[in-house]
C-alpha cells in the first residue's frame, strides 16, 4: 500500500472516531497502529476540533490536517472502528475504506425507539430521586418532548448549550403545568428526572480519560465543555422557574 493510501485511511479512521464521541487518545492509537500495520510510522495529534497525522515510510513523510466540524455520540461505531484498526494489515486501500463507509452507515435507532427510550429513562431518574408513581407516569411526556426538542434542533447543527438551554426550560414548564392538573405529586423530581436526560455526563467521563492518559488539553477542553452544558441547563431550568413563580413576569 503507498504511503498516500496508509494516511488517507489511518486519517479517515481517527476523523470518524473524533466525530462519533471517542477519546482523542483513542483516535491516535487508531491512526498509529493502523500505520504501523501497513509497514509505516505514525505520528498524530489530536483535538476536538481537528487532528493531524504524519505518516513516514522509507525515509519519505506525507502529513494531512482534518478539520472536526461536527461531534456527536455513537460508540458502537468507535468500538467497530477500533476493531478493524486492530485487524488492518488483512485488508488492502479499497477494502479498508469500504469497511469504514459501511461503519459510518450504520443507522442509529429509530425515532420512535429513542423516543420511547428517553420517556423511560426521564421517567425512571424521577423515581430513583425520590418521586412518586404518579411522577414516574407524569414525567414519560416531559422526556419524549425533550427528545422532540432535541432531534428538531439537531437537523439544524445549533450548538448544543443553546439546546439545553431551551430543554431545561421546557422541563420546568411541562413539570409545572403537569402539576398544576395534578397529573404529577412533586415538580422538582419530574424536573431533575428530566433534566438528567441532558446532563453531559460521556464528555465529563471522557475528560478525566484523556486526563488519566496524559492529553491534558483535550481533556481541560472536555471538562469545560461540559460545565458549560451543565451551566446551561441550570441557566434554562432558573429562567423558567423564576418567569413562573413570578405569576409570568421577569
Amino acid at each position: 500500500m503507498t504511503l498516500n493510501k496508509i494516511l488517507k485511511i489511518s486519517s479517515h479512521a481517527g476523523k470518524m472516531i473524533l466525530e462519533n464521541g471517542g477519546e482523542t487518545y483513542r483516535a491516535e492509537d487508531a491512526v498509529v497502529r493502523i500505520s504501523e500495520l501497513h509497514g509505516a510510522i505514525a505520528d498524530c495529534f489530536a483535538t476536538l476540533s481537528g487532528i493531524i497525522v504524519s505518516v513516514t515510510k522509507n525515509d519519505v513523510t506525507v502529513s494531512n490536517v482534518i478539520r472536526i466540524k461536527s461531534r456527536t455520540i455513537n460508540l458502537e461505531k468507535v468500538h467497530q472502528i477500533n476493531d478493524l484498526a486492530r485487524d488492518a494489515e488483512n485488508y488492502d486501500y479499497n477494502e479498508f475504506m469500504d469497511k469504514l463507509k459501511a461503519i459510518d452507515k450504520i443507522p442509529r435507532y429509530s425515532i420512535l425507539l429513542n423516543f420511547i427510550f428517553h420517556c423511560t429513562t426521564a421517567a425512571s431518574f424521577a423515581l430513583i430521586f425520590g418521586g412518586s408513581t404518579q411522577d414516574f407516569i407524569g414525567t414519560l411526556p416531559i422526556g419524549g418532548a425533550i427528545y422532540l426538542l432535541s432531534y428538531s434542533f439537531s437537523k439544524y447543527e445549533l450548538n448544543g448549550i443553546f439546546v439545553n438551554t431551551l430543554g431545561g426550560a421546557l422541563s420546568a414548564f411541562m413539570a409545572h403545568y403537569l402539576y398544576i392538573f395534578h397529573l404529577i405529586d412533586n415538580t422538582d423530581k419530574a424536573v431533575i428526572g428530566s433534566l438528567m436526560l441532558l446532563v453531559p455526563g460521556l464528555a465529563l467521563t471522557n475528560g478525566i480519560r484523556d486526563i488519566i492518559a496524559g492529553d491534558y488539553m483535550t481533556g481541560m477542553a472536555r471538562g469545560a465543555e461540559a460545565l458549560l452544558v451543565a451551566t446551561s441547563l441550570a441557566v434554562g431550568t432558573g429562567v423558567a422557574i423564576s418567569y413562573l413563580m413570578t405569576g409570568g413576569t421577569f
